[in-house]
């Protein structure tokens, strides 16, 4: 429980409040744990690959078939969501877009953004198509949800108002969604991408002797002790980033640190 509802990634905010004389239950698992092995002389990076390629075997096996807990829906208990997403933006474009790679989800009801900190409930996730915005939620357990979204390059999050209720074997389409993205004007200046990443900014390279030579170019933010590069990059003053001459990739350090 510890580990399943820590506040250390967001905050307090994210703890499951439960109310005195409140019933409540939520299933955690079925939780893998994978031990593979390779020769002394082996590459230490076939383990890695070997752990990637039985994970998502075992996630293409979700639901499991096997747990007897009534608690544990079956795959014929769930349903199915599906729907598109359209952007609208007059500052971008005349015709509605597709929102391209959303994250759509399905939540309990709440507020646009309250699944972020939602934690008692379920809560199922895709990505939508990169080309329609098109997109289907599988293996959705019975109950009542809102539907919710955010767009790579797009401001604000998106959230249906109209419940979506889901019965075992129920497949429901939503037809065509539309997120108007939030406006007051054409935009004046940006730094980087609003996609909640970072990683289009400037990573710098690590300290050699903390390389890890898995995310030497993809993910090389997750390189260890990228922390401390800042203050070695500006010891005396902080970065100075000039709208129109710097640029994102270059000028802005991807994380807030102190020095």
């Amino acid at each position: 429980m510890s580990v399943f509802h820590g506040s250390h990634y967001v905050g307090d905010d994210i703890v499951a409040r439960i109310g005195d004389g409140e019933q409540w239950k939520k299933v955690m698992g079925p939780v893998f744990v994978y031990l593979n092995s390779n020769s002394e002389k082996g590459d230490p990076r076939a383990l890695w690959e070997d752990a990637k390629a039985t994970a998502q075997a075992e996630a293409a096996k979700w639901p499991y078939s096997f747990p007897e807990s009534p608690d544990f829906h079956k795959a014929s208990e769930r349903g199915s969501v599906t729907g598109r997403l359209l952007v609208r933006d007059r500052y971008v474009s005349r015709d509605n877009m597709p929102a391209r790679a959303a994250y759509v989800g399905l939540a309990a009801p709440g507020q646009p953004g309250s699944w972020a900190t939602e934690s008692k409930g379920y809560q199922f996730w895709t990505t939508a198509s990169n080309t329609s915005g098109e997109f289907t939620i599988d293996n959705v357990r019975a109950g009542e949800y809102n539907l919710y979204a955010w767009v790579p390059g797009v401001l604000g999050d998106y959230m249906n108002t109209t419940r979506v209720t889901v019965t075992p074997g129920g497949a429901i389409n939503l037809g065509d969604l539309l997120y108007e993205a939030p406006r007051s004007g054409p935009t004046l200046w940006e730094i980087g991408v609003p996609d909640r990443s970072a990683a289009e900014m400037f990573v710098p390279d690590p300290d050699p002797k903390y390389l890890n030579k898995l995310f030497q170019n993809k993910d090389r933010y997750r390189q260890y002790g990228l922390w401390e590069r800042y203050a070695q990059l500006y010891p005396t003053d902080d970065l100075v980033y000039t709208v129109g001459e710097s640029h994102h990739s270059k000028d802005w350090y991807f994380a807030h640190v102190t020095r």
